[in-house]
């Protein structure tokens, strides 16, 4: 559980990586929105957030910047829906974050998260038949 820690001249925020859903930009601040649906304002912009989290970034969560004003946990990506122009983070308990985002920014989104399967799904195909082609045929 990774800590990040913001110091300003009257106080200092911690939050925890873990649980940090959304990033929103609001003028020179970020509005930080954990999946439990806890909100912490912070004086930092949103560009250096990203760089901030980019850090952050491994195997549970993977900080993903949407246009100008959102960067999302993809950890915690349930749906995208391109009709209604959101997206829904959801901790897979009761916890559920509805965002709406521009579509042009969705689409780009979910096709980068569809090639990304597909990939996946290729080099999974790929190990599966070498495995079968290494085993000898009993018959």
């Amino acid at each position: 559980m990774a800590k990040l820690y913001f110091n300003t001249r009257d106080e200092l925020t911690c939050l925890d990586s873990e649980l940090i859903a959304v990033v929103q930009a609001s003028g020179n601040y970020s509005r930080v929105v954990y999946i439990t649906k806890r909100e912490i304002m912070l004086t930092v912009g949103i560009s250096k957030m990203e760089g901030i989290l980019k850090q952050y970034n491994n195997k549970t969560n993977r900080f993903i910047r949407l246009g100008r004003s959102f960067i999302i946990n993809h950890r915690f990506l349930q749906k995208i829906d391109l009709l209604k122009q959101y997206i829904v983070l959801s901790d897979g308990d009761k916890n559920e974050i509805r965002i709406t985002i521009p579509k042009q920014i969705l689409k780009a989104y979910k096709s980068a998260v569809t090639k990304s399967i597909k990939i996946k799904e290729h080099e999974n195909d790929s190990i599966r038949k070498r495995r079968e082609s290494a085993v000898p045929n009993q018959e």
